[in-house]
């Protein structure tokens, strides 16, 4: 006669096994990005050198995998537009004498608290892996940028933006996060 443990045996056996291969067979193994994936990724944006500095100088990049590059690529260029919103704007500010410099510099304020605001929602919509969306926020915030150079550059004096390292960086990013996206 069979004992009461090796009957239930028999029956949780089989359930326990197919509970485990079900899990095994479900679960998606994403790759971290090592430098191979960086590498492929820099070398299809328009600066391959910025790219790749980028994030090898970012602790974060070792944690992530292709998806996270993309919020990384996000989340590194609102780390920049915070930055020039918070700091580098306000010491501008404090040097300018022309009316016009000033105005045009509260206007690249506006601008960069914008891009802020679609870069935001970016990370959330690219966290939520929507990447349609993804693409047409940071285009959006690309375009503000490119209002605030136009700020400096559409009427006289014609002058070359205070912060056109931070537009360019932004720029760079984006460029980024577009190649990120079209690899995932």
């Amino acid at each position: 006669m069979a004992s009461p443990i090796s009957c239930m045996s028999i029956f949780l056996l089989p359930l326990i096994a197919t509970s485990l291969f079900f899990q095994v067979s479900t679960a998606t193994f994403e790759v971290k990005a090592d430098q191979a994936l960086i590498d492929s990724i820099c070398e299809q944006t328009r600066d391959v050198d910025f790219c790749k500095s980028t994030f090898n100088a970012d602790p974060r990049t070792v944690a992530v995998d292709r998806y996270g590059l993309a919020l990384l690529s996000i989340a590194i260029n609102i780390d920049g537009v915070r930055a020039t919103i918070d700091d580098t704007i306000p010491k501008i500010v404090k040097t300018l004498t022309d009316p016009v410099d000033k105005k045009r510099i509260q206007v690249c304020l506006t601008d960069y608290n914008d891009a802020l605001v679609k870069l935001k929602a970016a990370w959330l919509a690219s966290s939520e892996r929507n990447y349609k969306k993804v693409i047409g926020l940071i285009t959006d915030a690309a375009n503000k940028i490119v209002d605030c150079d136009g700020a400096y550059r559409k009427s006289p004096p014609i002058r070359e933006p205070p912060i056109s390292g931070e537009n360019d960086k932004v720029t760079k990013l984006t460029d980024i996060t577009y190649v990120i996206i079209d690899l995932i």
